[in-house]
């Protein structure tokens, strides 16, 4: 109990570490998640003192031999800081879990209720329905002075409002009661209450559902990136079926804004657009793949996308840089556009390298330099990645290099 007092008293000098920890993560994953078009309430919390001491003192009552010291205690906890994602929408799950993957290193991830605990009540409900994930903050998702938090280990609980609301309860009676052990009848009401849960979890799920079905009508208007967000994964599971867990649909949000800005955010207008686009095995979001269609070869429109979602350029030298290569990479898709059209009149939207290869208006190499210069834009324009001033003014060259030798021929 000494080594276990000591490890609190240590752990309290560094709550606000954790606290801060779990914030990040907090506010990274409700971006993420709002942006994505999916519903949920997000928290976050440092393990209480209190609670943590009754977990490791639990803890090393189970192990086959005590602690040793605090850093076997610290590697052996994996939740003191910790996220709480409360899904509007049980059907979410799998949505919320593809954000989680792409925005964190995901170290572990359990199901429940396949690995819950059984209490020694016989039980008639199947209990939490939940998922947790052991997961860090990469680097490249914090700012230069949050770098220290990457190591942190961190634990998401995704589960619905009504089932958090309900193991809450749970939790604190059954497996941690602060008043002696709970009787039988009391066990009784929890199970009973958990049986309303599922049955209001599938409520929910039919509330969902009803939704979608009224945004599948041709005449259907987008208010907000929820609505468009339910219209894309269902025409998605329509024309592509279930190919991967969850289509990747990134910032749906930042696509409506443009939707509307164009004065299209509706059914009728957005469905050429996604007919039009190939959104399979492609490393950029639905929604990148989206603005690319929208703007692809249109100065206006590239300019209205860059002025919502301006580029992150350190100087106004590099914002030079970047204009030196964008401009001439407009022009140069205008072209392409145009050339491939001619070969194939139905053909819309971004260039294919392969039907450029058919057509022989470029050489192996150009069309080598041009693929590589494509993927340099899709970070550019999508904030994935920042080129250095050099490198824009390089690719800037190539990209008149490519359109001198078009005009060539």
């Amino acid at each position: 109990m000494d080594l276990i007092n000591q490890f609190i008293e240590n752990y309290k000098k560094k709550i606000n570490f954790y606290e801060t920890a779990a914030r990040i993560a907090e506010d990274l994953l409700g971006d993420a998640l709002r942006s994505s078009g999916i519903r949920a309430m997000v928290t976050s919390r440092a393990k209480s003192p209190a609670r943590l001491k009754a977990k490791v003192s639990q803890r090393n009552d189970e192990r086959e031999s005590p602690y040793k010291n605090m850093s076997e205690i610290y590697a052996d906890i994996a939740d003191l800081s910790g996220v709480r994602v409360s899904l509007y929408f049980p059907g979410d799950r799998a949505k919320a879990e593809q954000v989680i993957n792409n925005l964190f290193s995901v170290y572990d991830t359990r199901k429940f209720p396949a690995q819950s605990r059984q209490p020694s009540f016989h039980k008639r409900f199947s209990g939490y329905w939940a998922t947790h994930y052991r997961i860090g903050i990469p680097e490249e998702r914090l700012e230069k002075g949050q770098k220290k938090y990457s190591p942190v280990r961190i634990e998401i609980q995704v589960a619905s409002v009504l089932m958090h609301a309900w193991s809450e309860v749970e939790h604190d009676l059954v497996y941690k009661p602060l008043q002696g052990a709970i009787s039988e009848e009391e066990l009784s009401i929890l199970d009973e209450l958990n049986g309303l849960v599922l049955t209001g979890e599938i409520a929910l799920e039919r509330l969902q559902k009803a939704g979608d079905a009224r945004l599948q009508s041709k005449n259907a208007s987008f208010q907000n990136q929820y609505d468009l967000a339910a219209y894309l994964y269902n025409y998605l599971h329509t024309r592509y079926g279930k190919q991967d867990l969850e289509p990747r649909m990134g910032n749906v949000e930042l696509l409506l804004r443009l939707l509307t800005r164009l004065k299209a955010a509706n059914a009728r207008e957005l469905d050429p657009i996604l007919k039009a686009a190939r959104i399979s095995g492609d490393k950029r979001t639905v929604s990148e793949q989206l603005i690319d269609q929208i703007i692809y070869g249109n100065e206006k429109r590239y300019l209205l996308y860059l002025e919502l979602s301006p580029l992150r350029t350190q100087s106004e030298e590099q914002q030079q840089a970047c204009d030196y290569f964008l401009k001439p990479w407009i022009s140069l898709e205008t072209v392409l556009g145009r050339l491939l059209s001619k070969n194939n009149p139905k053909a819309r939207g971004p260039f294919n390298i392969n039907s450029l290869k058919r057509m022989k208006i470029l050489g192996r190499e150009n069309l080598e330099r041009l693929a590589s210069l494509r993927n340099a834009r899709n970070g550019l324009i999508h904030g994935t990645e920042m080129p250095s001033s050099a490198a824009l003014i390089r690719m800037g060259a190539d990209v008149r290099h490519i359109l001198s030798e078009l005009a060539d021929n």
